[in-house]
């Protein structure tokens, strides 16, 4: 099995649970968000491990090809830049930048974003025949 498709099966039915319990539950995960805003330390934990998760798939899956194996590339540099944005920017600044985002609405298509990319993946990793997709093994 290639690193992509691993990576598939490993994404898609995480991503997709995430987002189906986003949608079953959505008003009390607006409160779950706020309460990591206002909390320093669970940013910087929770940071820390994104850092890490994205570079570990940057150095596993830097795949630039214009195919779905594009998105798990993009799941990596998003966990990687995000994370470390987070760490560099000071936590009032960012408070103020993502409290007004923190509703109901926001988490609905949140929700449905995340359990479509879980599709996706799942599909993927789990049920699209497996074809030669004429990587070699290069990354850009």
């Amino acid at each position: 099995m290639d690193k992509s498709t691993y990576l598939a099966k490993l994404f898609g039915p995480v991503l997709a649970i995430l987002g189906l319990s986003l949608l079953v539950r959505y008003s009390s995960f607006v409160a779950v968000f706020q309460d990591i805003v206002y909390s320093p330390t669970l940013i910087f934990v929770l940071c820390l491990l994104g850092l890490l998760g994205g570079i570990a798939v940057i150095l596993a899956h830097n795949v630039w090809e214009r195919d779905w194996r594009l998105i798990i590339t993009i799941l990596g540099w998003a966990s990687a830049v995000e994370s470390a944005v987070w760490l560099i920017v000071p936590h009032g600044a960012l408070q103020q930048f993502v409290m007004p985002l923190l509703t109901p609405t926001f988490v609905l298509v949140y929700a449905l974003f995340v359990l479509l990319l879980g599709g996706v993946l799942s599909y993927f990793g789990y049920l699209a025949p497996q074809q030669a997709t004429g990587h070699s093994g290069r990354t850009r």
